[in-house]
């Protein structure tokens, strides 16, 4: 049986009642034809989640009442600002969502020079609406923020405890020691910037200044990976090296 999660971007206690905004009203009573009395869960983001009750139905708004609040363990140790390279359509939105599924934290649509999208002012909206669905569906405590674009410039600028780029081993640019190697020489980091190029991947000079700015090249194998297949590997192994992606066998 499916479990329902709804976000709600407000404040959450047991036994006061809150109006869903229009989308997540049409989501529920729409398209998950909740009827009064269903119930599913709530959370707001703030480190939990709590049983709700659909109450009402008031012009195509839900009216639901929030029960106990259960507290989640679904938030990694390792927060990973991800910067992803403006692409086409659906490989965006795909990177998106599955960054969102392994645990990011912040997402950074970054301009590059091989970036050949126009950008709209509702694509930022559009890219947080299915953080926050994968979010839902996750299980997650939190909603990863979706910041405006940023240029490369910028994103190389910014600070953080470990700083990757994503490029092919076969780039002169790429250091001799090996990636795993160097995961290995850090023992463990709290945040990191992650950066991932669009469909045509950096240029050199983009690499030899994110390198200047002390962004480590990270090679992801040997073969060329499309970017949303990059962004969803990149961050495999990084919530498996440092953050909360640990197989456990049930049996």
């Amino acid at each position: 049986m499916r479990r329902i999660r709804i976000y709600y971007n407000g404040d959450l206690n047991t036994g006061i009642t809150v109006m869903l905004d229009k989308n997540a009203s049409h989501h529920l009573l729409r398209v998950l034809r909740k009827k009064i009395g269903d119930t599913f869960f709530i959370f707001n983001g703030k480190g939990g989640e709590f049983d709700a009750i659909l109450k009402a139905d008031q012009q195509k708004v839900a009216c639901v009442e929030i029960g106990h609040f259960h507290a989640l363990k679904t938030e990694s140790s390792l927060s990973i600002h991800l910067g992803q390279g403006i692409s086409r359509g659906e490989r965006m939105d795909y990177a998106i969502q599955k960054a969102s599924e392994l645990g990011v934290a912040e997402i950074t649509p970054l301009m590059t020079e091989y970036c050949q999208v126009q950008l709209s002012s509702e694509r930022v909206l559009h890219w947080q609406a299915i953080a926050t669905s994968a979010a839902e569906q996750s299980g997650r405590a939190s909603v990863p923020i979706v910041h405006p674009a940023s240029t490369f410039v910028t994103w190389i600028s910014k600070k953080s405890n470990a700083k990757f780029i994503c490029c092919p081993l076969r780039t002169s640019s790429v250091p001799r020691m090996k990636s795993n190697e160097f995961l290995d020489s850090l023992h463990t980091i709290s945040d990191c910037l992650l950066t991932i190029g669009p469909e045509g991947g950096f240029s050199q000079e983009e690499i030899k200044a994110a390198m200047k700015a002390n962004f480590i090249p990270l090679s992801l194998g040997p073969r060329i990976l499309r970017t949303e297949t990059a962004s969803v590997v990149a961050m495999t192994m990084l919530q498996g090296r440092f953050g909360d992606l640990n197989p456990v066998f049930t049996f």
